[in-house]
């Protein structure tokens, strides 16, 4: 997973603006939009940390392990699957079960999600699930994303 979408993921996770997310780490204007939009390629080690603080996570983490930032030929790309017919995808029942799990997570974890971030969860551990095993939820990454979730 790239920075920017890292970046997105997580700020989405803790229901942060971009603004806030700069004022919060004492950053210039613009500077987490320049790396979502990708016009800072390199950010600076002093500035992904003030970052990465703010999200509650490491530099490590946003940067994203290297074997996830090669692409497989062999799936789809994200915008492929999402234009995708639905049924062609969860023959396995995936989505109900993402659903039961993004509750049961929830209720066990004592969180109150707001809708926004309940549909986050679902759909980036639906679409997780979806290129590691169609037919099961990757509990490990479903339990490490609702540990993102504020209150």
């Amino acid at each position: 997973m790239t920075i920017s979408k890292q970046l997105e993921v997580r700020m989405k996770a803790k229901n942060l603006s971009i603004m806030t997310v700069e004022s919060k780490a004492g950053l210039k204007t613009h500077a987490v939009r320049n790396i979502l939009r990708g016009k800072s390629k390199r950010p600076s080690a002093v500035n992904l940390q003030a970052i990465a603080d703010v999200l509650d996570c490491s530099v490590k983490d946003l940067l994203g392990a290297p074997e996830a930032l090669q692409e497989d030929s062999q799936t789809l790309s994200l915008e492929e699957v999402l234009q995708e017919k639905y049924t062609s995808y969860d023959k396995a029942g995936l989505m109900p079960k993402v659903v039961k799990t993004v509750e049961s997570l929830a209720q066990k974890q004592n969180k109150d999600l707001t809708v926004e971030q309940f549909l986050t969860s679902v759909r980036e551990i639906y679409l997780h699930s979806l290129q590691k095993d169609p037919s099961k939820v990757d509990t490990d990454f479903a339990e490490w994303f609702m540990g993102l979730m504020v209150e």
